[in-house]
Parts: C-alpha cells; sequence; structure tokens
C-alpha cells in the first residue's frame, strides 16, 4: 500500500507509480477516481504514469523506462512535508 492505495508498481527510490489500465478505467467515475488518486500521489511527490493494458508488451514498457530515466524526475518532499497517508 502506498498512502492507503494498492498501485500495480512502484518504486519508492524514484518515487514512481506504474498504473495499468483496463476497461474497467474508462466509466466517468472511474476516471474520476484515478484523476483524484493521480493528484493525490503526485502531491505527494510521485510521479504518476498509467498504462493501458492493451499497450503491454516488451518494447511499449522498455521506451517508457527508457523515457522515464531520460527525464526529469520531481524530487520527493522533504521528510514530513506534503501529503500523508
Amino acid at each position: 500500500m502506498l498512502h492507503g492505495f494498492i498501485v500495480d508498481f512502484c518504486c519508492l527510490q524514484e518515487c514512481i507509480v506504474i498504473e495499468l489500465e483496463g476497461d474497467a478505467h474508462d466509466s466517468m467515475e472511474r476516471q474520476s477516481y484515478d484523476r483524484a488518486r493521480s493528484e493525490f500521489l503526485t502531491a505527494a511527490g510521485f510521479r504518476v504514469i498509467r498504462v493501458r493494458n492493451k499497450d503491454v508488451t516488451r518494447e511499449y514498457l522498455e521506451a517508457v523506462l527508457r523515457n522515464l530515466l531520460n527525464s526529469p524526475v520531481v524530487p520527493p518532499l522533504p521528510k514530513g512535508e506534503g501529503v500523508r497517508g
């Protein structure tokens, strides 16, 4: 669990969360929940990346990870600051 949420993948050292999304995430209600959840995790210092299940292939994930390693990562907030979960 991460701040009360179950996430698909998380790297605490890099403050990155990767969420895999299937058809269940297509409803307006679920999209609203996902958006609020991403905002919460972002405010807590995490970078949230959402990937559609159908896009999960080895090549795609390698490209995502390569892009992550080459792009600036938001540093975590100092201890005691930000959202608590």
